[in-house]
This record gives structure tokens, sequence and C-alpha cells, in this order.
């Protein structure tokens, strides 16, 4: 085990890998007690058109994705809040939007050195320092952030009407969930990929809420879960030489799918 952490690609891996488990964890609850899992999917998706406007006009894909995701999460929001079309036709929308203009613009850029498969599926060996920094920005940023408005989240999962005639600033609050959903996506891309992360989005809830119904105790689960399906994966992927994030999808629902089938019959 001491020889994985001698490498430098490795152990950036592994925090990042920690400090997501910890976003996840705890994100994965407010997505699916408010059922935006669908929402999770597809801001995943779009990141492929945000990372694909970066290659092609020669910019950090990290930061194109981020922009864009940030973008079409709250413009999906925005137009189904207002009514103007439903949540899950505006996802199906910009999914299939981003996912086309991703594949027009690396077709239209033919001379590039662009890792495709790496940013589908992960690549342990992209991680770098830098991503590590961001990782710990978000969390520094996210923990505060729903320390703060916790009560008022919740208010809004249970009744949002309700709330909004309270005072509580249920679209800006919406807002800024959507903007740290998009950068905690956007950030694991390296690791899981864009086709795999929105699991991550979804599984430690789903989890949690198998174990307990108390909000506190899910998120708690979900931390533990996201922690040992992130970094598990990646020991198992690196001694399998596996992708690691299919690696850890696969084995998150796999714990997932034994303790579903666990809690059904012994009911």
């Amino acid at each position: 085990m001491s020889e994985l952490f001698a490498m430098d690609f490795f152990t950036h891996a592994f925090f990042a890998s920690l400090m997501l488990s910890l976003l996840f964890g705890t994100l994965s609850f407010f997505v699916v007690t408010r059922k935006l899992a669908f929402l999770g999917a597809g801001v995943a998706h779009t990141a492929f058109g945000g990372v694909a406007i970066g290659v092609f006009f020669g910019i950090n894909p990290f930061w194109t994705a981020l922009l864009f995701c940030i973008f079409s999460a709250i413009a999906i929001a925005k137009l189904s809040r207002r009514g103007k079309i439903s949540p899950d036709a505006g996802i199906g929308i910009f999914f299939a939007f981003s996912m086309a203009l991703g594949a027009l613009l690396i077709r239209l850029k033919k001379a590039y050195s662009f890792d495709l498969q790496g940013y589908l599926f992960g690549n342990i060996l992209a991680v770098t320092a830098e991503d590590l920094y961001i990782s710990a920005s978000v969390l520094l940023l996210f923990f505060p952030f729903i320390t703060l408005f916790i009560h008022r989240i919740l208010f809004m999962t249970f009744d949002e009407e309700v709330a909004l005639v309270s005072g509580v600033r249920t679209e800006l609050i919406d807002s800024i969930l959507f903007i740290f959903l998009a950068a905690i996506i956007v950030i694991s891309i390296k690791i899981v990929g864009i086709i795999l992360v929105s699991a991550m989005v979804v599984l430690p809830a789903s989890f949690g809420l198998l174990l307990t119904k108390n909000f506190r105790g899910v998120i708690a689960w979900g931390i533990f879960f996201a922690f040992g399906a992130m970094c598990g994966g990646l020991l198992l992927s690196y001694y399998l030489d596996t992708p690691p994030g299919a690696t850890m999808v696969v084995l998150g629902t796999a714990v997932y799918g034994i303790l579903a089938v666990v809690n059904i019959t012994h009911k």
C-alpha cells in the first residue's frame, strides 16, 4: 500500500476522491430528496459540450465545462420554474444539445491531442495538484453554505410554496445549489468520467435512505458510502487495472444493491 502513495498521480487521485466523497455524500441528500436526480445526470452530460468548447478554442476545458454546466443548470431551473417548459423536457433538450455540440466541435478540431476517453470514463493520471486546490476550495465554500442554509433548504424540500411565502428566497438558494452541483460534477470528471459521474450524485443518499430517515443520518451514511465507493474503487482499479470511474460506480452499485435486497428480505 505504501508504494502507491509514493506515486504523485495516485496521491492526487486519492485525496481528490476523499474530498469528493465529502461533497457527493452531502450534496446527494439534497439532490435525491428534491427529486433532482435527472437534473444531475443532465448536468453531468452537459459537461461534454463544455469540455469540447475548451478544446476547440484552446482554453482549459475545466473552466469552459464549469461555466457551461452552471449556465445549463440555472437555465433549466429558471425555464421550468416559470412554466415555460417541463423540467424533464428542458434536461432532455440541453442533454442532447450539449452532447451533439461536443461531438461536432471535437470533429471540427481535426488536429488535437485530447484524451476523450479519459474525460468520458475518468483518468487518474490526469488529476493534478491544481485539481486538489480547486476541490478544496469548493469544499470550503460548500460546507459553510450548507451549514447556514440547511434548514431553509429542508423547508423548501418539503413545502416550497410555504417556504416562499415565509420569506425563504427559494430561487436564489436553488441557483446556488445548482452552481455547487455543476462545480462538484466538473471537478470529479477526471476521476469518475462524464458518463458515470451522475451515479455518484444519486447513490450516496439512496444508500443512506435505506438505513435511516433522519436527514443527518442520511448525510452521514452518504459520506461513508461515497468514501467507500470512491476510495475503495480507486484502490481496486489500480490492482485490477480497470478504469477508476467504472470501478467506483460498479462497487457502489453492488453495495447499494446488496443492502436493498437485504432490506426487502427482512421486511
